[in-house]
């Protein structure tokens, strides 16, 4: 019996030798999975704290008084008895292209083509009708 309980506790220190081993690699391999989420998280934060690329708001604004203005001169040609385009001096501008600089190319009342652009005069977007 005292062969069998020997060889019992050899077994038994043996497994606990694996068991410290196993802890120690699992421990290792969760140290460095907790590093890599806080890098991510970090690149993460950074990310947002850039925010959109680069003229992104601004392009997306002048698109939306593109979209706007676009219909407000299509609904004032369907509302006219004449079914032209508003001169200038008759054009309310829609809220949305406040502060948006607009280059007239062609205002007729026949057809209509526009540039908004940005202050050094790149253009952010553009609209025409027929």
């Amino acid at each position: 019996m005292s062969g069998v309980l020997v060889l019992s506790l050899l077994l038994m220190g043996c497994q606990d030798r694996q068991a410290r081993s196993d802890n120690a690699r699992l421990a290792a391999r969760v140290l460095m999975l907790e590093q890599q989420v806080t890098q991510l998280r970090q690149a993460q934060t950074e990310a947002s704290a850039v925010g959109a690329p680069d003229g992104f708001m601004e392009r997306a604004a002048a698109q939306n008084c593109a979209n706007d203005l676009s219909r407000t001169l299509e609904t004032f040609r369907q509302d006219s008895i004449d079914g032209v385009y508003p001169t200038p001096a008759r054009l309310n501008l829609p809220d949305s292209c406040v502060g948006q600089k607009i280059q007239w190319v062609r205002l007729t009342e026949k057809a209509y083509a526009f540039a908004l652009v940005d202050e050094s005069g790149a253009e952010l977007t553009q609209g025409s009708g027929p």
